[in-house]
């Protein structure tokens, strides 16, 4: 039997922890990534420590090909996996897509961001003949080196659906197939409601721990951040109701105090948010596919949403200030 063939576009710790959970699955997997990743990822291998387990994958045990001259064989497999942040994803598609016909497409696109948008500006991009899906990755991940990936805290398997009523046999086979890697995987029917939820989720605390420096679990015991959580928290509730009439919670209060609190303590309590290392790190973030994305749905139906702007406000102006403290 053929193995599945899965591509893996980014290197950083979620490219990294994916691309090797499906090669010890025993997929065929390459992962692309910048020129400067390619030599010490074929020399070390990959390995993934922390709550998951203690994994290393060998050299060769994934090919890993420059993400700027990818091979048809790269391009043209079972599924495209994007491991890139939210921001990054139009453009690197986009790139690929240019280095292909439509017969070296892949089977299917599987996106890995955080955040609301990245999946409509994919579904543009890309030929109707190649399924889109969506994940949500309940799962914090720190890359401590080129090839080491250390998944500090994993509250959930990761999860997979579509927003566009794709036929879902493409992703079944691979959602399948990952089982049996050491990252838990399963497919959702349902999965606008999840992803929304998560979007609620890092609405909440990303960008406010990239702010403070706090922890989930400092953000979640301040009397001060508490606060600010459920005012960002009440106004996302509204602006995604209004914009897909779906409620996530009665309240910013309700979320904080019968959702968000109970998931995090205590075994996110420690975690540091992805855009605490981004702004730490100098990189952009996904600032406006989060925060930013709340105040687009409160433009758009008139709702005011004056904590999620000041917050992406801080945060963009922060980005400028390349993330000095």
């Amino acid at each position: 039997m053929t193995a599945l063939r899965i591509t893996v576009l980014g290197g950083g710790s979620v490219g990294l922890a994916i691309a090797a959970s499906y090669a010890q699955a025993g997929a065929d997997v390459t992962l692309l990534v910048r020129a400067a990743a390619i030599q010490p990822l074929r020399e070390a291998g990959i390995t993934v420590s922390g709550v998951c387990g203690e994994h290393h994958l060998a050299p060769r045990q994934i090919k890993v090909s420059d993400v700027e001259n990818p091979g048809a064989k790269d391009l043209g497999c079972d599924v495209l996996i994007v491991a890139t942040k939210a921001y990054q994803v139009r453009d690197a598609l986009a790139r690929l897509m240019q280095k292909t016909d439509r017969a070296g497409l892949p089977r299917a696109v599987l996106l890995l961001q955080n955040g609301w948008g990245s999946a409509s500006e994919v579904r543009d991009l890309l030929p109707g003949t190649v399924a889109v899906f969506s994940s949500i990755m309940m799962i914090g991940l720190e890359r401590r080196t080129p090839s080491h990936v250390h998944i500090n805290v994993q509250a959930s398997p990761v999860r997979v659906g579509t927003l566009f009523g794709a036929a879902p046999e493409a992703m079944r086979v691979a959602v399948a197939c990952g089982q049996a890697g050491y990252l838990p995987i399963v497919y959702e029917d349902a999965i606008e409601a999840a992803i929304l939820n998560k979007f609620l989720f890092n609405t909440c605390l990303n960008a406010l721990g990239a702010l403070t420096r706090m922890t989930y679990g400092e953000l979640l015991t301040n009397t001060h951040t508490r606060h600010l959580i459920a005012s960002m928290a009440g106004e996302t509730i509204l602006a995604v109701q209004a914009e897909r009439q779906c409620l996530l919670a009665s309240s910013g209060v309700d979320y904080l105090e019968n959702a968000l609190t109970p998931l995090v303590m205590p075994k996110g309590a420690a975690h540091r948010s992805s855009m605490l290392q981004d702004v730490e790190a100098g990189r952009p973030t996904e600032i406006d596919y989060l925060n930013g994305a709340v105040v687009r749905m409160g433009q758009a139906h008139g709702l005011a949403t004056p904590f999620n702007e000041s917050i992406a406000a801080l945060i963009r102006a922060r980005e400028a200030g390349g993330g000095a403290a």
